[in-house]
């Protein structure tokens, strides 16, 4: 569905919200990886039709709450670099770069590649990353 669709459907037809708040949803659903864009639309980043929601469900106020989602793998990955090797940013992401080029990864492996090659524990990464893509893996 568009976004459009998406806001008059939580807020007109469902009535959970109004249109800005149901707008407001879009966006927290889109930051949090629950919604992804694909060729202009919307798509659910899980499986819902795993997803068993009662008839009368009707989602609370408390969900437009904004909580900030954890930072991306490479975000976290290139922030360890930069913390236990004191280099510059550019030379770190110059590093990760040659990986991902060498290699034909993405820049999230890359930089797992990096860290791990500098001595740096980023199991929880790897963990992160691999529940990432089962995620998309589903898609």
């Amino acid at each position: 569905m568009s976004e459009r669709e998406f806001v008059q459907f939580a807020s007109l037809r469902l009535g959970w919200f109004k249109p800005t708040e149901a707008q407001q949803l879009l966006q927290i659903s889109i930051m949090h990886g629950l919604v992804v864009k694909r060729d202009g639309l919307l798509v659910p980043s899980f499986d819902a039709s795993a997803v068993d929601a009662p008839m009368d469900f009707r989602p609370s106020a408390a969900i437009l709450a904004v909580v900030e989602p954890e930072p991306d793998v490479f975000t976290e990955s290139l922030t360890r670099i930069l913390a236990a090797t004191g280099v510059d940013r550019r030379t770190a992401v110059a590093a990760i770069n040659a990986i991902q080029e060498r290699m034909d990864v993405d820049a999230d492996v890359a930089a797992l590649i990096h860290a791990r090659r500098l001595g740096i524990e980023v199991a929880d990464l790897v963990d992160r990353l691999q529940a990432m893509t089962r995620k998309r893996a589903v898609l």
